[in-house]
């Protein structure tokens, strides 16, 4: 069995062959040399990724995202994750609707966004990473809206939720007015 490297290297000789021969014969200009440079190249590296396990044309993963919202208006307290079980979406099936938690299927960089509205009393809130509180979000009053935004660089199997902030008591967030919502920008 021939090992990468020496099927690499025979493409490469055998590319040279045809660039030496050609401008030998003063058939090939500059530009076609540097064409065939690019072309081979592209096709080097083409050859490592298949090796490595990645093919660069099927480099692309399946798009990941979610956007969910309450089902109902809940009341909270403590650290508890906020529940958003109501997913309108969840392309890569990355967020479960029973926990409240996003967990990264492949490393990357993630976008993430809840919208909130207080019911009846002050809400505080917070964006989580792997049990790290990261943004804070709250209303002052009842009936005040408010968002949490973050963009965040992720290992696969780095978790993702709303939690309550606790020492506050308990606090009531609105249904149809709250919603969690991530997707991936790009993989790393």
């Amino acid at each position: 069995m021939f090992s990468t490297g020496k099927i690499i290297l025979v493409v490469l000789i055998t590319a040279m062959n045809h660039v030496v021969k050609s401008d030998a014969k003063g058939n090939c200009s500059n530009d076609r040399t540097e064409t065939v440079m690019e072309k081979l190249l592209n096709f080097v590296k083409e050859i490592k990724q298949i090796s490595s396990g990645t093919d660069c044309r099927s480099n692309n993963h399946k798009p990941i995202g979610f956007y969910a919202m309450l089902s109902k208006t809940v009341t909270i307290s403590g650290s508890s994750n906020v529940v958003f079980a109501k997913v309108f979406t969840n392309a890569g099936n990355a967020y479960d609707s029973k926990t409240g938690i996003f967990r990264a299927p492949v490393k990357g960089l993630y976008y993430f966004n809840c919208n909130f509205l207080s019911d009846g009393s002050k809400l505080h809130i917070v964006l989580v990473k792997d049990n790290i509180k990261l943004t804070y979000g709250h209303s002052r009053k009842t009936q005040d809206a408010g968002s949490i935004t973050g963009t965040l660089e992720l290992q696969k199997g780095d978790k993702v939720s709303i939690q309550h902030y606790s020492g506050v008591g308990s606090e009531t967030m609105q249904d149809s007015y709250s919603s969690f919502t991530g997707y991936l920008i790009s993989t790393s």
